[in-house]
Formats: C-alpha cells, sequence, structure tokens
C-alpha cells in the first residue's frame, strides 16, 4: 500500500577423460608413424592423469588446519563417514584421515559407528546449536536493508518463514525517504504466501513437495484483489524460480509493486525473503528488472550471512 507520510522512519529492529584409441597398425608397414603415435598417445596419458590428479594434490598441499576443515565440511553433508569413503571424497590420504578422524573422536567432536565409520559427536553438535541460537537473522539483515534502501531510494523489508503455519510476517524494513513510500507494518501480522511479493519470494523457491501442497489447498481461482487460476500462478512461480526474483503488481495493495527474492540458511532452507516495494507511479518494466536483480543479490548477501554457500 502507497500511502503518503510527511516524515521518514527508520523501521524497528523486530555456495573428461578423453578415451585414447590406438589402431592396430602393422609397426613393420609403418615404423615411424606407429613410434610417433605411441610417443603421442604416452603425452596424452600423461597429460589426462595430472588433470585427474590436479584437485587431489591441491589438498595434499593443504595445512593441517585446512585438512581438518575438508573433513569437516564433509560432516555437513552427509551424517557417516568411512576412513575410506571419506579419502576418495576429500581428496586427501587416507593416513591424513585417519589420523583427522580418531582425533576429533578423542575430543568428543566424533563418535565411532558399526564398521569402523563416523558420526558427528555431542561437542560438535552443542557447538553448532549455540553458534546456529546466536546467528540472528535481523542483525545480519539489517545493514544490508540500509543499503538496499539508500541504493534504490525505495522500502526494503524483510520477512521470516513460519513452515509450520506456512505463512510469514515481516519483521524488520529500511523505509524510503519518499513521502509517498510503502507501509511496511502492514505485513506485521500473519500472511499467506501466494498473494503480493512478499509472500511469493518464498513460496517460488520452497521444496516442490512444500509448495505442491500449499497450491493444492488453495481454491481455483485464487481470491484476491486479481483472482488468478491456480494455472496461472504455478507458471507465475516457476518462471520466478528460473530468474530468481519475483516481481508482482497490486496483489496485497492497490498501487503498490514489489520485488523479492529469498534467503537461505545454512542448510539451503529458505527462512525468509526480502522485499523491495514502490508505488507504481515510479515503476517501469526495466526498473523492475534491476530492483528484482537488487532484491536477489541481497537476498544471497544475507544467506551467506547465515552460513548459505550455493552449490
Amino acid at each position: 500500500m502507497a500511502t503518503a507520510q510527511s516524515q521518514s522512519r527508520r523501521a524497528p529492529v523486530a555456495p573428461d577423460d578423453a578415451a585414447l584409441l590406438a589402431g592396430a597398425e602393422s609397426a613393420a608397414a609403418a615404423p615411424g608413424r606407429s613410434t610417433a603415435r605411441a610417443e603421442s598417445a604416452a603425452g596424452a596419458a600423461r597429460t589426462s592423469a595430472a588433470l585427474g590428479t590436479g584437485a587431489t594434490n591441491r589438498r595434499s598441499r593443504l595445512s593441517p588446519m585446512g585438512r581438518w576443515l575438508e573433513v569437516l565440511n564433509a560432516f555437513a553433508s552427509r551424517d557417516e563417514w568411512g576412513i575410506r569413503d571419506l579419502a576418495l571424497q576429500t581428496g586427501l590420504p587416507r593416513s591424513a584421515v585417519h589420523r583427522i578422524l580418531h582425533e576429533m573422536q578423542r575430543q568428543d567432536l566424533l563418535l565411532t559407528a558399526p564398521g569402523g565409520r563416523f558420526r558427528v559427536g555431542p561437542l560438535l553438535i552443542r557447538t553448532a546449536l549455540i553458534l546456529a541460537d546466536r546467528l540472528d537473522v535481523t542483525r545480519v539483515a539489517r545493514p544490508v536493508l540500509d543499503r538496499v534502501t539508500a541504493s534504490t531510494g525505495e522500502t526494503a523489508i524483510l520477512c521470516l518463514y513460519a513452515p509450520n503455519r506456512r505463512q510469514f510476517w515481516a519483521v524488520d524494513a529500511a523505509e524510503s525517504v519518499h513521502p509517498i513510500r510503502y507501509i511496511w507494518e502492514s505485513l506485521r501480522d500473519w500472511n499467506d504466501l501466494h498473494v503480493g511479493s512478499s509472500g511469493k519470494g518464498i513460496l517460488a523457491f520452497l521444496p516442490p513437495e512444500e509448495q505442491g501442497d500449499i497450491l493444492t489447498r488453495l481454491p481455483d481461482p485464487i481470491p484476491g484483489l486479481r483472482p488468478v487460476p491456480k494455472s496461472v500462478l504455478r507458471q507465475e512461480l516457476a518462471d520466478a524460480r528460473e530468474r530468481g526474483y519475483v516481481i508482482s503488481h497490486s496483489e496485497r495493495f492497490e498501487g503498490a509493486v514489489g520485488a523479492s527474492a529469498p534467503i537461505r540458511d545454512a542448510t539451503g532452507r529458505v527462512v525468509g525473503d526480502i522485499v523491495i516495494s514502490w508505488p507504481d507511479n515510479r515503476t517501469s518494466e526495466a526498473r523492475e528488472v534491476a530492483l528484482g536483480m537488487v532484491a536477489r543479490d541481497a537476498a544471497m548477501e544475507i544467506s551467506r550471512g547465515l552460513g548459505y554457500s550455493p552449490a
């Protein structure tokens, strides 16, 4: 909703091997060519081997701490590892992996599991939980919101997703200095995901099963200021997912335009979105694309601050 206010105010802080095909030519018929072919094949094999072992050689030059981090990061992607498969995964020597795993087990970072395998231990879990609890999304997002508003002149809003309710609410914003701007407090109550960029910035990027379940429960056509067939909404969400951001027009409030993009935590889970909103008297197709890209980049910056690393 765009409305006039005489003063601006700061919102409350509420990641080929090529096949060598050797012809069975007679050495007696063409001895010189056969020798040259053999030398060429040997050279290509040496080059291929060098390329294939490049990553392994790089890891073998890691410092002791670098090797520890390679092993530790592996447990972020899988619960359990054996020495052999972890050495293959990280490219580290088996002797180094053996030494690191057993040292981590002695420090209670890992526990032993059947079959000579290792899994995450109590000290590592405790440390992760304490650090995660200290990671405040609003604290990470606040400077990003301020920079977005300073660079665009428009209101930037942080919204968080409640998976159990399958709704979102706005928790913080940096407000535009324009006298006519989006009043973000209207989003502080619980809001549905299928209306406006503020909700669709989350909905478009949820796992397919979760998104599908939400859409299945909606009537067809979907009610709103402008009722939309469910098939149209599905296509809008697919298009947004492909480009990385959502654009909406007058869906939640008449005259409001929004651009949004998802925020992810360290596990890649969507935890909310960042929304840039402005009145339609300041919009154009080029501006919408530009602000959509700003939202996408800002959301990625916040996500990285929360530990996310795109694949």
